[in-house]
């Protein structure tokens, strides 16, 4: 093994200092990203332990309230979507599946691509999050055979060909062929429900 790694050298001797610099690079950068981390939890320690015991537990019940809400909304919206008799989509956002459903019945499950959450900067001191949307939305447009609006800003679109890309943040894509086959049953005012 090391006559092979000595022939290697002498043969790309460039290429193999530029890999042992790589690796060096990333062994310090993932120690500085230690330090960085064990640093904010000292920081987040002393700020907890310089709070009086009500403000402790006023942050931490606003934490378990936020927590709640967000498993609320989602099981809203699920228990919703199986009880909307009309026409409509539900996307399950832990499974990355879209479901064309009518009371209850599946009639059509495609799977999808789920945007990641990502802080969009818009000016110098503005910044907006995008998630994945959760709970009931409406179709507001149709965007030609590529593309729906939704009420809230979300678009639901289809891959490009050859687009390894990820999906846009706070959106949802799927196959150009399973949007074209959805959207002749599609219009503006369906629900399309996350959860």
């Amino acid at each position: 093994m090391r006559a092979r790694f000595r022939s290697l050298a002498r043969e790309f001797p460039r290429t193999v200092r530029a890999v042992w610099a790589l690796a060096a690079l990333a062994v310090v950068a993932d120690g500085a990203l230690v330090a960085r981390r064990a640093m904010l939890a000292r920081e987040t320690l002393r700020l907890r332990d310089a709070m009086t015991a009500n403000e402790r537990e006023r942050v931490d019940a606003t934490l378990t309230v936020d927590s709640n809400r967000t498993a609320a909304i989602i099981e809203l919206a699920r228990r919703d979507a199986r009880g909307d008799e009309r026409l409509h989509l539900s996307v399950a956002l832990d499974s990355g599946r879209m479901h064309l459903e009518q009371q209850g019945a599946v009639l059509r499950t495609a799977p999808v691509e789920i945007g990641p959450d990502m802080w969009v900067h818009r000016a110098s001191a503005d910044s907006v999050l995008l998630t994945a949307p959760r709970g009931a939305r409406t179709i507001e447009r149709l965007l030609g055979d590529s593309a729906l609006a939704l009420s809230g800003g979300t678009l639901v679109y289809a891959r490009a060909p050859g687009d390894s890309s990820a999906a846009m943040p706070g959106s949802v894509r799927l196959a150009p062929a399973e949007l074209r086959v959805l959207l002749p049953n599609l219009k503006v005012g369906q629900r399309v429900y996350f959860y």
